[in-house]
């Protein structure tokens, strides 16, 4: 399967090439409705020369999510991103995807669901919901659900994305499914029904697809780069993170370890980010 990066100019060509112009918010976008991408979840990294990958971000993000944590106070040593989405009069957001979805109810649900029937359709679970429909909301969760399948004796992914913006959403969203799609894969591994059990693939869906105004001159200069001889980046546990055992969802010592060892970084630009994430993943 062809690697995320080349994946992903691809999507920005079609965007650029058949998609329409719009402006929700009064912010100018090019957008694709209705986009679907198949990505291997092995290697979900994007990285180009006018827009290399952000480990630094990506190693903050995975230990926030792992704390499951919604106050931005820890993610923003790694961006400012999140300080425009507060809910109004607080420092809290709703998108921690950790504390959505690491949990009982979430991960719990797809493993039992799935170690009871290896044809189960209802292995699911769910980002955005009803709670978040309220007046003023800045942060309304981009991400539906996922939905986990096994066929063909392989586990397979699909997301569901209301809207995802290609650069601050996508690029970041694919490493963190990746990495919760091989944490549930790893989970059913261990059970003797699945010892067998094979990665399959992970299938993207946004309802709309888009990037920015603001991104429309990166999208010509990564639109002219040749990524033939391009070094490809893998994203594969070499250590599990997570686990779920007698109905508790749970972070390993490897997974303590990490997110100790990011906290200690406090988002210093000097760390080597790649290098922590590494002693966890094979990059």
């Amino acid at each position: 399967m062809t690697d995320f990066s080349n994946i992903l100019k691809e999507v920005i060509l079609q965007i650029d090439e058949f998609g329409d112009l719009s402006k929700p918010r009064d912010l100018e976008v090019k957008e694709l409705l209705l986009a679907d991408i198949t990505i291997d979840p092995k290697k979900p990294i994007a990285n180009f020369e006018s827009r290399k990958f952000n480990w630094k971000y990506f190693a903050g993000e995975m230990a926030w999510y792992l704390h499951r944590d919604t106050d931005i106070s820890y993610i923003n040593k790694f961006s400012n991103f999140w300080k425009g989405i507060t809910n109004q009069g607080t420092n809290q957001i709703n998108s921690n995807y950790g504390a959505l979805v690491i949990n009982d109810e979430q991960i719990g649900w797809v493993v039992d669901s799935l170690l009871a029937d290896n044809n189960s359709r209802q292995a699911i679970m769910f980002f955005n919901q009803p709670k978040f429909q309220f007046k003023g909301n800045k942060d309304f969760v981009c991400t539906m659900y996922a939905n986990f399948f096994i066929r063909d004796n392989k586990l397979n992914m699909k997301i569901q994305m209301r809207s995802n913006d290609v650069f601050y959403g996508l690029t970041f969203d694919a490493p963190f499914f990746s990495f919760l799609m091989q944490s549930v894969y790893l989970i059913l591994k261990k059970d003797d029904k699945y010892t067998s059990l094979e990665l399959g693939d992970y299938y993207h869906f946004a309802d709309n697809l888009h990037f920015y105004e603001r991104h429309f001159e990166l999208t010509e200069k990564i639109k002219q780069e040749d990524l033939n001889d391009k070094e490809i980046s893998s994203l594969v546990l070499k250590q599990q993170l997570i686990d779920y055992k007698d109905g508790n969802v749970f972070l390993t010592d490897a997974g303590i370890e990490f997110v100790t060892r990011v906290d200690q970084t406090r988002g210093d630009g000097d760390v080597n980010y790649k290098a922590i994430l590494s002693d966890y993943f094979t990059l």
